[in-house]
C-alpha cells in the first residue's frame, strides 16, 4: 500500500518537491507586497489595494493549503477518486 501511495505521489509530481514536514506537507503563506498599499495612488486607492491583497489573495493561499491537505490525505488513504 505504501508503494502504491509513493507511485501515485510521483505520478502527479508530489515526490520530494512538496517538502514533507511535521504535518506531512508544506503550506504556503501570503507574502508581503514589496511596496506600500498606497504606492499606486491615485490610479488605485491604498484601501482597495489592502483589501485586494489581504482578503482576495489570502483566499487563494488558504484554499491552496486546504487543497494540498486534502490531496495528501487522499494519497495516504489511496483514495484515487479524491486524488483525481
Amino acid at each position: 500500500m505504501a508503494l502504491r501511495s509513493l507511485a501515485i505521489r510521483k505520478a502527479i509530481g508530489l515526490g520530494k518537491s512538496v517538502g514533507l514536514g511535521l504535518r506531512g506537507l508544506q503550506t504556503v503563506t501570503l507574502p508581503d507586497l514589496p511596496y506600500d498599499y498606497s504606492a499606486l495612488e491615485p490610479a488605485i486607492s491604498g484601501e482597495i489595494m489592502q483589501l485586494h491583497h489581504q482578503k482576495h489573495h489570502q483566499a487563494y493561499v488558504t484554499n491552496y493549503n486546504k487543497a494540498v491537505e486534502q490531496l495528501f490525505q487522499a494519497l495516504n488513504k489511496v483514495d484515487t477518486s479524491t486524488v483525481v
